[in-house]
């Protein structure tokens, strides 16, 4: 009888706990799906589906040390400043703090720059925040990895 209520109490305290650890591990799923939906959408130039991805405010600080606000990067985006031919992410990881969280990664670009074709690979970082049920990125953070 003892070890059946030993039993319970531990089953007890342990289902919050695994709930969460299943919920947080569903959670950074979401954000990895996200950062790849990021991708796709910025090879298209949608604007659009990236306004639903990025909170207001947004600041992105790109590779070469360019800060832009979100009107700014939205407006980059659309007018195809970069012609990628390939984007994609890599090694990514999700990390959850309440309502915040912060992805780190991989990327690698194939893109026109001056008429020519360059392959360039880097690190992000993303800063992300839960509102209303939604995850919005509100800083995005790229960095060059020298060959």
């Amino acid at each position: 009888m003892r070890s059946t209520f030993v039993s319970l109490v531990f089953f007890a305290t342990m289902c919050p706990v695994l709930t969460q650890a299943q919920s947080a591990g569903s959670e950074k799923d979401r954000l990895i799906a996200l950062e790849n939906a990021w991708n796709q959408a910025e090879l298209r130039h949608d604007v659009p589906a990236l306004s639903l991805l990025i909170g207001d405010p947004f600041v992105f600080t790109d590779a070469d040390g360019s800060f832009l606000n979100r009107t700014e990067w939205l407006a980059h985006v659309k007018n195809a400043v970069d012609d990628f031919q390939q984007l994609g992410n890599s090694s990514m990881a999700a990390h959850i703090y309440g309502t915040a969280a912060v992805v780190t990664g991989e990327y690698r670009e194939r893109l026109k720059i001056g008429g020519k074709s360059v392959e360039r690979r880097g690190r992000f970082t993303d800063t992300w925040i839960l509102e209303k049920g939604q995850w919005k990125c509100v800083a995005s953070q790229s960095t060059l990895i020298s060959h």
